[in-house]
Protein backbone atom coordinates (compact mmCIF):
# COMPACT_ATOMS: atom_id res chain seq x y z
CA UNK A 1 0.00 0.00 0.00
CA UNK A 2 1.01 3.34 -1.02
CA UNK A 3 1.44 6.01 2.25
CA UNK A 4 1.04 9.85 1.24
CA UNK A 5 2.36 9.00 -2.14
CA UNK A 6 5.15 6.48 -1.39
CA UNK A 7 5.40 3.12 -2.07
CA UNK A 8 5.13 0.14 0.91
CA UNK A 9 8.71 -0.38 0.60
CA UNK A 10 10.09 -4.39 0.96
CA UNK A 11 12.24 -3.14 3.85
CA UNK A 12 15.75 -3.58 3.33
CA UNK A 13 13.84 -5.32 -0.22
CA UNK A 14 13.54 -9.08 1.55
CA UNK A 15 13.29 -10.94 -1.20
CA UNK A 16 12.63 -14.96 -2.51
CA UNK A 17 14.95 -16.49 -4.36
CA UNK A 18 13.25 -19.62 -7.12
CA UNK A 19 15.03 -22.65 -7.44
CA UNK A 20 17.09 -21.49 -10.53
CA UNK A 21 18.51 -18.56 -7.91
CA UNK A 22 16.28 -15.30 -9.91
CA UNK A 23 15.41 -13.33 -6.83
CA UNK A 24 11.51 -12.93 -6.67
CA UNK A 25 10.61 -9.25 -5.77
CA UNK A 26 7.42 -9.19 -3.66
CA UNK A 27 4.47 -7.40 -5.70
CA UNK A 28 3.57 -4.08 -4.43
CA UNK A 29 0.04 -2.50 -5.08
CA UNK A 30 -0.45 0.92 -6.79
CA UNK A 31 -2.72 2.71 -4.31
CA UNK A 32 -1.46 6.56 -4.99
CA UNK A 33 -2.77 8.77 -1.74
CA UNK A 34 -1.96 12.63 -0.19
CA UNK A 35 -2.60 12.23 3.51
CA UNK A 36 -4.63 9.14 2.95
CA UNK A 37 -6.79 10.35 0.47
CA UNK A 38 -6.65 8.51 -2.62
CA UNK A 39 -5.45 10.13 -5.92
CA UNK A 40 -5.61 7.92 -8.29
CA UNK A 41 -8.08 9.76 -11.22
CA UNK A 42 -4.13 10.83 -12.69
CA UNK A 43 -3.18 12.70 -15.67
CA UNK A 44 -0.69 12.46 -18.35
CA UNK A 45 1.95 15.88 -18.34
CA UNK A 46 4.31 17.16 -20.90
CA UNK A 47 5.39 20.22 -19.62
CA UNK A 48 7.12 21.63 -23.43
CA UNK A 49 5.21 24.94 -24.35
CA UNK A 50 5.00 25.84 -28.21
CA UNK A 51 8.31 25.42 -29.66
CA UNK A 52 9.56 23.25 -26.56
CA UNK A 53 10.18 19.23 -27.52
CA UNK A 54 11.97 16.62 -26.06
CA UNK A 55 13.72 16.62 -29.74
CA UNK A 56 15.52 19.88 -28.79
CA UNK A 57 15.93 18.51 -25.05
CA UNK A 58 13.83 21.87 -23.44
CA UNK A 59 13.71 22.12 -19.87
CA UNK A 60 10.96 24.31 -19.89
CA UNK A 61 11.13 26.94 -16.44
CA UNK A 62 10.03 26.70 -13.55
CA UNK A 63 7.44 29.47 -13.86
CA UNK A 64 5.94 27.80 -16.45
CA UNK A 65 5.55 24.25 -14.57
CA UNK A 66 4.53 25.68 -11.34
CA UNK A 67 1.53 27.25 -13.13
CA UNK A 68 1.06 24.33 -14.57
CA UNK A 69 0.54 22.57 -11.88
CA UNK A 70 -1.38 24.88 -10.08
CA UNK A 71 -3.80 25.12 -13.07
CA UNK A 72 -4.30 21.29 -12.19
CA UNK A 73 -4.40 21.01 -8.32
CA UNK A 74 -6.46 24.25 -7.98
CA UNK A 75 -9.06 23.28 -4.67
CA UNK A 76 -12.31 22.63 -6.18
CA UNK A 77 -14.31 19.70 -6.75
CA UNK A 78 -12.47 17.89 -9.32
CA UNK A 79 -8.23 18.26 -9.81
CA UNK A 80 -5.37 16.27 -9.98
CA UNK A 81 -2.87 15.26 -7.99
CA UNK A 82 -1.56 12.19 -9.78
CA UNK A 83 0.57 12.67 -13.23
CA UNK A 84 1.91 10.46 -15.70
CA UNK A 85 5.43 11.66 -17.36
CA UNK A 86 7.56 9.60 -19.90
CA UNK A 87 11.23 10.01 -20.04
CA UNK A 88 14.08 10.37 -17.11
CA UNK A 89 15.37 13.48 -18.43
CA UNK A 90 16.53 16.65 -17.11
CA UNK A 91 12.16 18.00 -18.06
CA UNK A 92 11.25 15.56 -15.84
CA UNK A 93 13.58 16.46 -13.35
CA UNK A 94 12.60 20.06 -13.16
CA UNK A 95 9.24 18.72 -12.51
CA UNK A 96 9.97 16.59 -9.90
CA UNK A 97 12.15 19.75 -8.24
CA UNK A 98 9.02 22.13 -8.72
CA UNK A 99 6.93 19.80 -7.30
CA UNK A 100 9.35 19.11 -4.16
CA UNK A 101 10.38 22.65 -3.66
CA UNK A 102 7.12 24.33 -3.71
CA UNK A 103 5.28 21.45 -1.78
CA UNK A 104 2.48 20.94 -3.94
CA UNK A 105 -0.23 18.26 -3.50
CA UNK A 106 1.03 16.27 -6.73
CA UNK A 107 2.51 12.79 -6.66
CA UNK A 108 4.64 11.71 -10.18
CA UNK A 109 4.08 7.81 -11.87
CA UNK A 110 7.66 8.21 -13.31
CA UNK A 111 8.67 7.33 -16.68
CA UNK A 112 11.49 5.75 -18.47
CA UNK A 113 11.55 5.92 -21.98
CA UNK A 114 12.92 2.45 -23.57
CA UNK A 115 13.17 2.06 -27.37
CA UNK A 116 14.37 -0.84 -30.14
CA UNK A 117 15.61 2.13 -32.07
CA UNK A 118 17.90 3.48 -29.41
CA UNK A 119 21.07 2.33 -28.36
CA UNK A 120 22.26 -0.11 -26.01
CA UNK A 121 23.83 3.10 -23.91
CA UNK A 122 20.97 5.16 -24.36
CA UNK A 123 18.15 2.67 -23.21
CA UNK A 124 21.18 1.85 -19.94
CA UNK A 125 20.75 5.36 -19.54
CA UNK A 126 16.81 5.97 -18.99
CA UNK A 127 17.52 2.75 -16.26
CA UNK A 128 19.85 4.26 -14.38
CA UNK A 129 18.02 7.77 -14.36
CA UNK A 130 14.72 6.31 -13.24
CA UNK A 131 16.28 4.54 -10.70
CA UNK A 132 18.07 7.80 -9.78
CA UNK A 133 15.07 10.01 -9.72
CA UNK A 134 13.07 7.31 -7.78
CA UNK A 135 15.44 7.32 -5.21
CA UNK A 136 16.30 10.75 -4.79
CA UNK A 137 12.42 11.79 -5.14
CA UNK A 138 10.90 9.38 -2.85
CA UNK A 139 8.44 11.85 -1.27
CA UNK A 140 7.28 12.60 -5.12
CA UNK A 141 7.33 9.31 -7.68
CA UNK A 142 4.95 6.80 -6.63
CA UNK A 143 5.63 4.63 -9.31
CA UNK A 144 8.20 3.57 -12.46
CA UNK A 145 6.78 3.03 -15.73
CA UNK A 146 9.55 0.83 -17.78
CA UNK A 147 8.50 1.49 -21.16
CA UNK A 148 5.43 2.88 -23.08
CA UNK A 149 3.91 0.80 -25.85
CA UNK A 150 7.18 -0.81 -27.09
CA UNK A 151 5.83 -4.26 -27.34
CA UNK A 152 2.90 -3.95 -29.28
CA UNK A 153 3.06 -5.13 -32.85
CA UNK A 154 1.98 -1.56 -34.20
CA UNK A 155 4.71 0.75 -32.44
CA UNK A 156 7.22 2.66 -33.86
CA UNK A 157 10.23 1.81 -31.49
CA UNK A 158 9.11 -1.36 -30.23
CA UNK A 159 10.70 -4.49 -28.93
CA UNK A 160 10.80 -8.33 -30.19
CA UNK A 161 9.93 -10.83 -28.06
CA UNK A 162 13.76 -12.08 -28.74
CA UNK A 163 14.48 -9.08 -26.71
CA UNK A 164 12.41 -10.35 -23.38
CA UNK A 165 14.84 -11.56 -21.26
CA UNK A 166 16.73 -8.56 -21.74
CA UNK A 167 13.77 -6.32 -20.68
CA UNK A 168 12.85 -8.94 -17.63
CA UNK A 169 16.22 -7.94 -16.43
CA UNK A 170 15.66 -4.35 -16.61
CA UNK A 171 12.79 -4.63 -14.84
CA UNK A 172 14.56 -6.96 -12.21
CA UNK A 173 17.03 -4.35 -12.08
CA UNK A 174 14.92 -1.63 -11.39
CA UNK A 175 12.70 -3.42 -8.73
CA UNK A 176 15.83 -3.99 -6.88
CA UNK A 177 16.97 -0.88 -6.62
CA UNK A 178 13.45 1.30 -6.00
CA UNK A 179 11.27 0.81 -3.48
CA UNK A 180 7.97 1.55 -5.35
CA UNK A 181 5.81 -0.26 -7.29
CA UNK A 182 7.00 -0.86 -10.80
CA UNK A 183 5.44 -1.51 -14.53
CA UNK A 184 5.20 -1.44 -17.99
CA UNK A 185 2.80 0.47 -20.48
CA UNK A 186 0.99 -0.87 -23.27
CA UNK A 187 -1.37 -1.16 -25.82
CA UNK A 188 -4.30 -3.48 -25.49
CA UNK A 189 -3.75 -5.19 -28.43
CA UNK A 190 -0.43 -6.18 -26.76
CA UNK A 191 -1.72 -7.19 -23.34
CA UNK A 192 -4.63 -9.34 -24.86
CA UNK A 193 -1.97 -11.38 -26.69
CA UNK A 194 -0.67 -14.92 -24.89
CA UNK A 195 3.39 -13.60 -25.07
CA UNK A 196 2.64 -10.76 -23.15
CA UNK A 197 2.25 -13.01 -20.15
CA UNK A 198 6.12 -13.28 -19.14
CA UNK A 199 6.46 -9.83 -19.38
CA UNK A 200 3.11 -8.97 -17.03
CA UNK A 201 3.97 -12.39 -14.45
CA UNK A 202 7.35 -9.17 -13.65
CA UNK A 203 5.45 -6.47 -13.12
CA UNK A 204 3.70 -5.21 -9.66
CA UNK A 205 0.89 -4.08 -12.11
CA UNK A 206 -0.18 -3.81 -15.30
CA UNK A 207 -0.71 -0.20 -17.46
CA UNK A 208 -3.18 -0.65 -19.91
CA UNK A 209 -3.67 1.84 -23.00
CA UNK A 210 -7.28 1.44 -24.44
CA UNK A 211 -8.27 4.19 -27.10
CA UNK A 212 -11.99 4.26 -28.27
CA UNK A 213 -10.95 6.85 -30.71
CA UNK A 214 -7.72 5.11 -32.74
CA UNK A 215 -10.17 2.47 -32.55
CA UNK A 216 -13.25 3.22 -35.22
CA UNK A 217 -15.53 3.75 -32.37
CA UNK A 218 -18.35 6.62 -31.78
CA UNK A 219 -18.41 8.80 -29.21
CA UNK A 220 -21.49 7.23 -27.77
CA UNK A 221 -20.08 3.44 -27.68
CA UNK A 222 -16.30 5.33 -26.11
CA UNK A 223 -17.27 4.51 -22.45
CA UNK A 224 -18.71 1.09 -22.78
CA UNK A 225 -15.79 -0.08 -25.71
CA UNK A 226 -13.20 0.74 -23.05
CA UNK A 227 -14.96 -0.91 -20.47
CA UNK A 228 -15.01 -4.03 -22.24
CA UNK A 229 -11.44 -4.19 -23.30
CA UNK A 230 -10.58 -3.49 -19.75
CA UNK A 231 -13.13 -6.60 -17.96
CA UNK A 232 -11.20 -8.65 -20.97
CA UNK A 233 -7.45 -7.93 -19.64
CA UNK A 234 -8.62 -7.78 -16.33
CA UNK A 235 -9.96 -11.25 -16.77
CA UNK A 236 -6.92 -12.27 -18.47
CA UNK A 237 -4.70 -11.31 -15.81
CA UNK A 238 -7.02 -11.91 -11.99
CA UNK A 239 -4.39 -11.56 -10.29
CA UNK A 240 -2.27 -8.56 -11.38
CA UNK A 241 -4.02 -4.71 -10.76
CA UNK A 242 -4.59 -2.98 -13.97
CA UNK A 243 -4.09 0.92 -14.33
CA UNK A 244 -5.45 2.46 -17.36
CA UNK A 245 -2.68 4.44 -18.50
CA UNK A 246 -4.32 5.97 -21.49
CA UNK A 247 -7.34 7.27 -22.94
CA UNK A 248 -9.28 10.09 -23.86
CA UNK A 249 -10.57 11.97 -26.79
CA UNK A 250 -9.08 14.61 -29.27
CA UNK A 251 -10.59 17.66 -30.28
CA UNK A 252 -9.68 17.86 -34.13
CA UNK A 253 -8.93 15.69 -36.37
CA UNK A 254 -7.40 16.48 -39.64
CA UNK A 255 -7.00 14.43 -42.37
CA UNK A 256 -3.21 13.98 -43.58
CA UNK A 257 -3.70 10.09 -44.77
CA UNK A 258 -2.35 8.98 -41.80
CA UNK A 259 -3.88 7.17 -38.62
CA UNK A 260 -6.87 9.69 -38.72
CA UNK A 261 -8.26 7.39 -41.03
CA UNK A 262 -9.02 5.31 -37.75
CA UNK A 263 -11.16 8.11 -36.19
CA UNK A 264 -14.93 7.85 -37.11
CA UNK A 265 -16.30 9.72 -34.02
CA UNK A 266 -16.54 13.65 -33.82
CA UNK A 267 -13.54 15.27 -32.28
CA UNK A 268 -14.19 18.63 -30.95
CA UNK A 269 -14.45 20.24 -27.65
CA UNK A 270 -18.03 19.39 -26.86
CA UNK A 271 -17.14 15.31 -28.13
CA UNK A 272 -13.94 15.87 -25.45
CA UNK A 273 -16.21 16.83 -22.68
CA UNK A 274 -18.96 14.42 -23.35
CA UNK A 275 -16.52 11.54 -23.29
CA UNK A 276 -14.80 12.93 -20.37
CA UNK A 277 -17.99 13.52 -18.26
CA UNK A 278 -18.94 9.80 -19.15
CA UNK A 279 -15.01 8.28 -18.91
CA UNK A 280 -14.78 9.88 -15.39
CA UNK A 281 -18.45 8.55 -14.04
CA UNK A 282 -17.05 4.90 -15.27
CA UNK A 283 -13.76 5.47 -13.17
CA UNK A 284 -15.19 6.51 -9.96
CA UNK A 285 -18.20 4.27 -10.11
CA UNK A 286 -15.09 1.32 -10.51
CA UNK A 287 -12.43 2.56 -8.41
CA UNK A 288 -9.77 2.13 -11.45
CA UNK A 289 -6.73 3.89 -10.98
CA UNK A 290 -6.37 5.86 -14.43
CA UNK A 291 -4.27 8.40 -16.37
CA UNK A 292 -6.14 10.80 -18.51
CA UNK A 293 -4.44 11.66 -22.07
CA UNK A 294 -3.65 14.30 -21.70
CA UNK A 295 -3.21 18.12 -19.60
CA UNK A 296 -2.06 20.16 -22.34
CA UNK A 297 -1.56 19.96 -26.06
CA UNK A 298 1.56 20.07 -27.06
CA UNK A 299 1.97 20.86 -30.79
CA UNK A 300 5.55 18.84 -31.32
CA UNK A 301 3.82 15.44 -31.17
CA UNK A 302 3.00 14.19 -34.42
CA UNK A 303 5.32 15.97 -36.03
CA UNK A 304 6.81 19.69 -35.96
CA UNK A 305 5.95 20.32 -39.24
CA UNK A 306 2.70 18.89 -39.77
CA UNK A 307 -1.02 21.00 -39.16
CA UNK A 308 -1.84 22.01 -36.25
CA UNK A 309 -5.45 20.02 -36.62
CA UNK A 310 -3.87 16.39 -36.31
CA UNK A 311 -4.72 14.20 -33.52
CA UNK A 312 -1.73 13.62 -32.35
CA UNK A 313 -1.67 17.89 -31.26
CA UNK A 314 -5.21 18.04 -29.60
CA UNK A 315 -5.77 15.29 -27.16
CA UNK A 316 -5.29 17.93 -24.14
CA UNK A 317 -7.94 19.22 -22.12
CA UNK A 318 -6.27 22.69 -22.20
CA UNK A 319 -4.90 24.21 -25.01
CA UNK A 320 -1.13 24.94 -25.72
CA UNK A 321 -1.48 28.15 -24.24
CA UNK A 322 -3.01 26.63 -21.26
CA UNK A 323 -6.55 28.29 -21.38
CA UNK A 324 -9.46 25.58 -20.98
CA UNK A 325 -11.43 23.78 -23.36
CA UNK A 326 -14.92 23.14 -22.96
CA UNK A 327 -14.46 20.03 -21.18
CA UNK A 328 -12.90 22.09 -18.74
CA UNK A 329 -15.20 24.70 -18.31
CA UNK A 330 -18.67 22.20 -18.29
CA UNK A 331 -16.92 19.41 -16.22
CA UNK A 332 -14.79 21.11 -14.33
CA UNK A 333 -16.09 24.68 -13.28
CA UNK A 334 -13.26 25.25 -10.50
CA UNK A 335 -10.51 24.71 -12.63
CA UNK A 336 -10.03 27.83 -14.33
CA UNK A 337 -6.95 29.01 -16.00
CA UNK A 338 -5.15 31.50 -14.12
Amino acid sequence: MIVSGCGAANDAHQNQSSDNGKVIQPEQVFNPTIDGKWIGLGISYGSYRDGESPHKASVSSEADILEDLTILTQKGSKSWHLIRMYGADPASEQVLRVIRKHQLPVRVMQGAWLSGHQTAQENEQQISEVIRLANEYPDVVVAVNAGNEIFVDWSWHKFGQQDYDMYIGWIDRIKQAVDVPVTLADDYNFWNKPWSQAIAAELDFIVLHAYAMWNSQTLENAVNWTATIYDDIQARYPNKQIVLGESGWATSSISTNGDERLIIGEASEQAQAVFLKEYNAWLEQRHIASFLFEAFDEKWKGGEDKPDGIAEKNWGIFRSDRTPKQAVASYFPDLVAQ
